[in-house]
């Protein structure tokens, strides 16, 4: 593909993310797409084929830095609350250097094909068995109390997808501290006595 090409395609993708998190997928038309591309509302179709084929693009690409982010850190040769700390300080960084992303990721998913919400889910549940797997190691070693590990995976989960409602990246803490306090709010909590 031409440089000019991808160039384009990474404009447009940009462009999509910013407003499908904006307003909302259904929310944003083509046109409203092309107008922020400034071009001919047809000459994106040169580029895409459908408006949800842009969403599940831009889904796919979320996921993936996702991934990316915590199976090297669950690849290393750390003890698991370690890797844990490591993989939801990643999760916060995957979230903070992209905002419009993670809120597309968190809430327009609802608007894919059934069939390509299904392949999102079973992408959404393996990376939540990521998360689980170290919880439920750190419980089996003793290092967490003897809680829920599905609860206690949902709490994390849940803690750290909702930054993008109210992070900036002008504001008082940086995403590193964001990511350090979180963690050791959430991790201390669960921590058994003594460890």
């Amino acid at each position: 593909m031409a440089e000019a090409t991808v160039a384009r395609r990474e404009e447009l993708l940009a462009a999509a993310e910013k407003l499908f998190a904006e307003r909302g997928f259904q929310a944003t038309s083509v046109r409203d797409i092309a107008e922020a591309l400034d071009i001919q509302a047809g000459s994106l179709y040169a580029h895409i084929a459908s408006k949800d084929d842009l969403l599940w693009e831009i889904l796919c690409a979320a996921a993936e830095r996702f991934f990316a982010a915590v199976e090297a850190i669950v690849a290393q040769d750390l003890v698991t609350l370690e890797k844990l700390r490591r993989v939801i300080a990643a999760h916060v960084q995957v979230i903070t250097s992209n905002l419009a992303a993670a809120a597309v990721y968190s809430t327009e998913w609802r608007h894919l094909s059934q069939a390509r919400r299904r392949e999102f889910a079973s992408r959404r549940n393996r990376y939540e068995e990521i998360v689980r797997g170290l919880v439920r190691a750190c419980i089996r070693e003793g290092t967490f109390t003897d809680v829920d590990e599905k609860f206690a995976t949902l709490v994390i989960l849940s803690a750290t997808n909702w930054i993008y409602q109210w992070y900036r990246p002008d504001g008082a803490m940086s995403a590193e501290e964001i990511a350090r306090k979180l963690t050791d709010l959430l991790l201390n909590g669960l921590k058994r006595a003594g460890t």
